[in-house]
């Protein structure tokens, strides 16, 4: 579905307009994405200026100059162009005035024309809805969504979206997160990506949940060793795909669960569209080039990213799993450590020696999963319902088993050169 997405700028920017006592025009530029439905990610966005804008009558409007100055900077990085207002209201569709409609009609056309390669966007939001359009070269759609992907994630729909019917099985968590909360667990697409001991666990948990649309992502097949700590398994289970047993667990679990299966390594062409869209990815891969591809992955489309993982050594035994909770526009796994070329340098001489890199043969253990699934959990649904408040930036944990404690490590100042290569880049990266 065509949707304009984008972090921090991009909220602040929509919070000022809707909380102005007059009509502003928001000006955002972005990087397309257009491999399957188009999706403009926007990276930077600010209020046009008094000199930049006339009013009259008959609403907001801009001179020649403002859009020769917007198609000047758009053409300069290679992005488009994304103008957004705000009209009153909240709970129905904003109405476009016949003012939006004809410079929909004048604009969209012209930077189509002079930008055919991104997509550009006109969009009118009220504090809960948006419509507008879509233009790539001389194709138009309807724009579907608007989106901010910050904690707690937020969503303008073209379409006005009621409260899911109440079932029994949710009373216990709505006294804690209420019908809205419920309803945006209920309409929420998550991607997990690695179905092994940590990953089965936490989609049997989000099954739990109720999450409307659950993905899950694994190449491998079920073999002996996983039984003692993969969920959902039993000895009939050898030689099947490890999602088609943890799609069963859910099934079972919550039949009212969408579920769609993918048995291939990350990436894939296919994974790609697939997950392009998804609101949250949660990463339980066992090795750091996969882990790498992910981190990439959502950098690229602007997707909160929670990765965990758990490390045993046994001499002396130690126990650090780590849970990371990536926010689009703060620290990404490569600035927390989790990726380096040192750690990608070793994989791949592992995989030279024979063995499936780092992670072949490593001790695990079921129950040192389960807390950081839980924890993985958890950050989903701040994600989702927002019960824990706004936040812009990054987190990290590290769970001692040994020594009995999780403790929030402080994520260092300045970011690494993967955020400024990758982020909000779509299918330019």
């Amino acid at each position: 579905m065509p949707e304009v997405r984008g972090t921090q700028p991009l909220l602040e920017g929509l919070e000022a307009l809707l909380s102005s006592d007059r009509e502003e025009l928001l000006i955002g530029f972005g990087h397309g994405a257009v491999d399957s439905d188009w999706l403009l990610l926007v990276d930077g966005c600010r209020l046009a200026g008094e000199h930049e804008v006339k009013r009259d009558a008959n609403g907001l409007h801009w001179t020649g100059e403002l859009t020769s100055a917007l198609y000047a900077e758009a053409k300069s990085s290679d992005r488009g162009v994304v103008l957004i207002h705000a009209h009153g209201g909240q709970g129905r569709l904003p109405q476009p005035s016949r003012t939006d409609l004809k410079t929909a009609d004048e604009i969209l056309p012209h930077f189509g024309m002079l930008l055919p390669d991104v997509p550009h966007a006109y969009v009118v939001v009220n504090r809960t809805n948006a419509c507008g359009w879509m233009q790539l070269a001389n194709d138009r759609k309807g724009v579907e969504d608007v989106r901010v992907s910050t904690l707690p994630i937020r969503h303008w729909p073209s379409e006005v979206v009621g409260e899911p019917k109440p079932l029994t099985r949710d009373d216990r968590p709505a006294r804690a997160l209420g019908s809205r909360g419920i309803g945006a667990i209920r309409r929420s697409t998550i991607g997990i990506v690695g179905l092994g001991g940590a990953g089965s666990q936490v989609a049997e948990m989000l099954a739990h949940a109720g999450v409307g649309h659950l993905i899950l992502v694994d190449a491998d097949v079920v073999k002996e060793v996983n039984l003692s700590r993969t969920h959902g398994t039993t000895p009939e289970a050898i030689g099947e795909f490890k999602v088609a047993t943890a799609g069963r667990l859910v099934a079972r679990i919550s039949p009212e669960s969408k579920v769609t299966t993918v048995e291939e390594a990350f990436p894939s062409r296919s994974l790609l569209r697939v997950l392009r869209d998804v609101d949250v990815i949660i990463s339980c891969v066992d090795n750091p080039n996969a882990r790498n591809e992910v981190n990439r992955f959502s950098l690229r489309y602007a997707i909160p990213l929670i990765d965990l993982g758990t490390t045993i050594s046994e001499e002396p035994f130690r126990v650090d799993g780590h849970l990371s909770v990536v926010v689009p526009g703060s620290h990404c796994l490569r600035c927390l450590g989790h990726v380096s070329d040192v750690i990608l340098a070793a994989d791949a001489e592992a995989a030279r020696g024979g063995r499936y890199g780092m992670s072949e043969g490593r001790p695990q253990v079921v129950s040192f999963n389960g807390l950081l699934a839980s924890a993985a959990v958890t950050e989903t649904l701040k994600l989702l319902t927002g019960f824990a408040g706004n936040s812009f930036t990054s987190m990290e944990w590290h769970y001692d088993a040994v020594g009995g404690e999780l403790r929030r490590i402080k994520t260092a100042d300045g970011r690494c050169r993967e955020c400024s290569w990758y982020s909000f880049k779509g299918d330019g990266a």
